[in-house]
């Protein structure tokens, strides 16, 4: 059973006191008042085009969407920019260094681990890489790659509708 983040604070993490109610945004405590609202993480994806037009996509190694399309990208870490970690995700993901970025658009997703769902708002850029010839998987992360332009069968693999959603809209804007 999948149960959203806002579900798991059954007491308050300031005084321990159980809610009044459980699952409700933002968390509020009656007897210590202290709040937590359940905004989303943060994560960036990687669109990287080679001079051909083709998109390097992997394949994913692990839950969620284990076997599935993805970008290159992930999580941000705390004190970072969206830029460096990009950066840092695509460096750890694939071994190729960005040269060059550019903001694209950003979609709300979903990430589910261990059974807990967490919103998360992906923030998607454009890349420059100096070429695939130093691609290699991270294997804890990624299986295998995908080079090309992705089909329809493709898209209807992929990990995230927001990874999805974000090559489509790379492909109708920049082809």
């Amino acid at each position: 059973m999948i149960t959203p983040v806002c579900e798991t604070f059954l007491y308050c993490p300031g005084c321990g006191s159980p809610p009044d109610a459980v699952g409700t945004s933002p968390f509020r405590c009656r007897q210590c008042a202290f709040s937590f609202y359940f905004g989303p993480a943060a994560a960036v994806g990687a669109v990287i085009v080679n001079r051909r037009g083709e998109l390097l996509l992997l394949i994913r190694a692990r839950d969620p969407g284990q076997g599935k399309y993805g970008l290159p990208g992930g999580f941000v870490d705390s004190g970072e920019t969206l830029e460096d970690s990009l950066v840092r995700e695509v460096r750890e993901e694939t071994g190729l260094r960005v040269t060059k970025l550019e903001y694209l658009c950003s979609f709300p997703n979903s990430y589910t681990y261990r059974e807990v769902a967490v919103d998360v708002l992906d923030a998607f850029f454009v890349c420059e890489v100096e070429s695939f010839e130093d691609l290699r998987a991270q294997p804890e992360e990624v299986d295998s790659f995908y080079i090309g332009v992705p089909t329809k069968e493709v898209l209807g693999r992929m990990a995230f509708e927001s990874n999805r959603r974000a090559i489509e809209l790379f492909l109708a804007q920049w082809c």
